[in-house]
């Protein structure tokens, strides 16, 4: 399936399967730069006695030179990611300093040859160390198929030159051991780098999945919180609504009977907003139920509740409220109301609100609550307006 995948990686995706490659090729190269010095020190143990020990050392040090480069630059890869441009550079330089460690590890047969020994012991058991170097390296370097060639063919074509120089039949059976190995290798290679960036590839894509998911579920949060806002709010005044209101004063009335949690409720409404609506036209009457909500809403507590109730009627929620205090509350609207034009577009248009004060007596339902300050709003009419009954 993962190679299947492979043969799908479009140049739109391309780049991005290649950043998540990279990097995953340098933290493998980290992790195998801790191993190869068990490989180097074998190799070491095996030719000191046949070697000088100045050759050896020295082909010990060079040998790790590419291993201490290639785990700074993993090191700093993984602690600062680079920029997406910056990528390439950076899989070219592991690339080169592979191919340079594969030739440090090829060269240890050519360095540490034994001449006219018949059983070519320290070629065999250095051959051994690369052939285990490099089919390990088959999966470490998986991410990337140029890495891993390039690495293999410089540990390998060395030691197969070099024993097709020499020349015996051991040697000519060593080149042609090595030769299938490495053909074996690359073509393995190839497979696990496919199937790699055939794995990588179904990652990219579920990420961009999942990133339109998120955008699409952030939109749909957005949009239900609108909605949300929209089902309790009035739409032309953004008070609350109706609907809102009496749910607020049922849930103040369950508060009372718990808990005894006084709470008085003010209904009002604009005194002759009609005549507005006739010599102003609709749209001067929204202006003035606009305004008129503006100015009652400063007036306001903390936790106090205020909606539209219907039309130009006005509901005002007052927890904690006992009926004297309501009372003077709803005087200092009516005052501030009177005292200065609401709107003064086309004109300047004053208005003045009779209000309705009720407090929740015990045992009352919700209804009835709202009756009795219906029926106070109604006597603050029938005295002339612009006052507040209880």
């Amino acid at each position: 399936m993962s190679k299947e995948l492979f043969d799908q990686i479009t140049a739109e995706n391309r780049a991005e399967v290649e950043a998540h490659c990279v990097t995953t090729l340098f933290a493998r190269a980290r992790q195998a730069t801790m191993l190869a010095p068990l490989g180097t020190l074998f190799i070491f143990w095996v030719v000191y006695t046949t070697a000088s020990l100045p050759l050896a050392i020295g082909w010990m040090i060079v040998n790790s030179l590419p291993d201490a480069l290639t785990f700074a630059l993993s090191s700093w890869h993984q602690k600062n990611t680079p920029p997406a441009e910056r990528i390439a550079a950076y899989h070219n330089w592991q690339v080169a300093l592979r191919i340079l460690q594969g030739l440090c590890w090829g060269f240890a047969v050519v360095v540490f040859h034994v001449p006219d020994d018949p059983s070519a012991f320290n070629d065999i058991a250095i051959l051994a160390v690369l052939a285990a170097v490099t089919a390990t390296n088959v999966v470490s370097m998986a991410p990337s198929f140029r890495t891993l060639a390039g690495f293999c063919i410089a540990t390998l074509l060395v030691p197969i030159l070099y024993s097709i120089w020499l020349g015996d039949a051991i040697h000519i059976k060593i080149a042609v051991a090595l030769s299938l190995l490495l053909l074996v290798e690359l073509r393995f290679g190839w497979d696990a780098y496919r199937q790699f960036a055939g794995g990588v590839h179904q990652l990219v894509l579920n990420q961009r999945i999942r990133k339109q998911l998120e955008m699409r579920n952030a939109k749909l949060d957005e949009l239900n919180q609108k909605l949300r806002v929209m089902a309790i709010h009035d739409q032309l005044t953004g008070l609350y609504n109706r609907h809102f209101m009496v749910d607020q004063i049922e849930r103040q009335r369950e508060l009372f009977m718990r808990h005894g949690n006084m709470c008085s409720i003010v209904l009002f409404d604009i005194d002759h907003f009609k005549h507005i609506n006739d010599r102003y036209g609709h749209a001067v009457g929204d202006d003035v139920l606009v305004a008129f909500s503006r100015r009652v809403e400063v007036l306001l507590r903390q936790g106090d509740a205020l909606g539209r109730y219907g039309g130009e009627e006005f509901l005002l929620m007052l927890p904690m409220t006992e009926l004297n205090s309501a009372l003077q509350l709803a005087e200092r609207i009516r005052i501030a109301l009177a005292g200065s034009p609401v709107v003064r577009q086309p004109e300047e248009i004053t208005v003045t609100a009779s209000f309705g004060v009720a407090l929740l007596e015990q045992g009352e339902e919700a209804d009835d609550w709202l009756i009795r300050a219906d029926q106070a709003l109604y006597r603050a009419k029938a005295h002339g307006r612009n006052c507040a009954m209880a």
